[in-house]
């Protein structure tokens, strides 16, 4: 096994919800960062939708180490999402284990539109406020 299949089978993990097996392949020295109740809740709210293996640093047989950068694809409440993240995997005893990661980006896949305001009173318009006056003269004074 490499580092890179350890990801793979981690991201199946969390889209059948086995957070026993994130445990199991989480470096004991690591487990006490854990979240277990969130992550539970992570897995069985996602709509997993995608693994992609942006890049790989060594995690091959003869390595003690591998970097793994991915990105996970889900849809979570309607929205589409993804979770951008570099991991580190250490081999202890023939064994990959995942130690931490750094969080990238995790949110939406598209960054949300800016609402334009297509309304915007003129100086010269009535001022909205019900006054009578011009907009100049009243509130936009």
């Amino acid at each position: 096994m490499s580092a890179e299949a350890l990801m793979r089978s981690r991201y199946t993990a969390y889209v059948t919800g086995d957070i026993d097996y994130i445990m199991a392949t989480t470096l004991p020295a690591s487990r006490a960062d854990s979240d277990i109740e969130a992550m539970r809740s992570w897995a069985s709210n996602a709509d997993w939708t995608g693994l992609e293996i942006i890049s790989t640093h060594a995690g091959q047989e003869e390595d003690k180490q591998g970097l793994v950068e991915f990105v996970a694809h889900y849809n979570l409440n309607g929205v589409a999402q993804r979770h951008h993240e570099k991991s580190l995997f250490v081999k202890e005893e023939g064994k990959w284990f995942f130690k931490d990661g750094e969080v990238v980006y995790s949110g939406p896949a598209e960054k949300p539109k800016p609402v334009v305001n297509t309304n915007r009173i003129g100086r010269n318009d009535p001022c909205s406020c019900g006054s009578g006056k011009k907009f100049k003269k009243c509130c936009g004074a």
